[in-house]
C-alpha cells in the first residue's frame, strides 16, 4: 500500500480542520482506523505508547509514510524552546525532504490556519523541529 491513501484522507480532513492540528490528526487517523483522543499532548502521549513504532528522526517518518504507514510527529507544549499549553501534532506523508531530514506534512494550527503537504520544517520554529517525535502504525481499515 502506498502513502496515497493518507494523502487523500489529509485532503478530506484538512478543509474543516486546518484551524486545529489535534482535531486535524485525530480526524484523518479516524478515516484510516486508527482512534486517537485528546489534544496534541495528549496525542503525543499516544504515539509513545502500544501500538505504536517509534521512528529516528524524520529520514525514517519520511519512508514509514512512503510505505503507506500511518505517521504522526508531535512535540509536547512543555517540550518546545518557548514552552506553552498548547503541543503540535502533524500527518507525516510520502514527499519531498527538506535539507535531507524533514518530511512533508500535513496539519491545523490553533489561532490560525494548517498547511498542506509542505515540509515540517514549516510547522515548528527551528529551535523545536529538531525535538519532534516520530510514530507509526499500520492503517487499519
Amino acid at each position: 500500500m502506498s502513502g496515497e491513501r493518507v494523502i487523500q484522507a489529509c485532503e478530506a480532513e484538512w478543509p474543516k480542520d486546518k484551524t486545529d492540528c489535534s482535531a486535524f490528526v485525530r480526524d484523518v487517523a479516524g478515516r484510516l482506523g486508527v482512534t486517537l483522543t485528546g489534544n496534541a499532548d495528549s496525542i503525543v502521549d499516544e504515539i509513545c505508547g502500544a501500538g505504536w513504532e517509534r521512528l529516528h528522526d524524520g529520514v525514517a517518518a519520511s519512508h514509514a509514510a512512503d510505505a503507506g504507514r500511518l505517521v504522526i510527529a508531535g512535540l509536547k507544549g512543555g517540550d518546545q524552546e518557548i514552552p506553552s499549553v498548547h503541543g503540535h501534532v502533524v500527518v507525516v506523508v510520502s514527499g519531498l525532504l527538506a535539507n535531507g531530514k524533514y518530511p512533508s506534512a500535513y496539519w491545523g494550527r490553533l489561532g490560525g490556519i494548517g498547511d498542506k503537504n509542505k515540509t515540517i520544517n514549516w510547522a515548528w520554529r527551528a529551535g523545536d523541529r529538531d525535538h519532534v517525535i516520530y510514530a507509526a502504525r499500520a492503517i487499519l481499515v
